[in-house]
């Protein structure tokens, strides 16, 4: 007999992401990529629930329960979590893990010009799957993969995996 959970997942609920700073995390994921807060469990909030504060620095791979929780869209879609975690990210050549956010192929270009002006590297627009597909990848300011992704690109595209050096902040 083989068992199998088929019937009992119903969707993905959320997905997590280590940053090394919630404010900086706000201000990118929601000031600029346009995610709407659905909770912050912050210093404040740990306060105020009787939990101990987190101060100071995170040491290396220390997780925190610190985070914001974020959403995408007008839909219920899944959570975006943020936690507070010390360390570092998988080597940058590594393509996964990344969190794929999806736009329509109107907004690709749109969504090019908006990280070239204010300097966040990026690859692509590419094409790994069938015409119409395109991806843009790019880094959040802790090193996470991200990706805007359509199926409707009626635009120029190279096709191929990317190179993911491009990311790299210039220094």
């Amino acid at each position: 007999m083989t068992l199998s959970l088929k019937n009992l997942v119903r969707g993905v609920d959320h997905l997590t992401l280590p940053v090394g700073d919630l404010v900086l995390a706000e201000r990118f994921y929601v000031d600029l990529l346009g995610a709407t807060v659905v909770a912050r469990f912050d210093d404040a909030a740990a306060f105020h629930e009787q939990r101990p504060e987190r101060t100071g620095e995170l040491k290396n791979g220390e997780n925190s329960p610190l985070h914001l929780s974020l959403r995408f869209g007008n839909g219920p879609g899944p959570r975006v979590d943020l936690f507070l975690q010390g360390g570092g990210q998988p080597a940058l050549e590594r393509g996964h893990p990344h969190l794929a956010l999806a736009v329509t192929g109107e907004d690709m270009d749109r969504a090019r010009d908006v990280l070239a002006a204010v300097d966040v590297p990026f690859d692509g627009p590419r094409r790994l799957g069938p015409p119409g597909q395109a991806s843009l990848y790019f880094l959040d300011p802790f090193g996470n993969k991200l990706e805007f992704v359509t199926h409707a690109y009626a635009g120029e595209v190279s096709v191929g995996a990317p190179d993911l050096r491009k990311l790299a902040p210039a220094t």
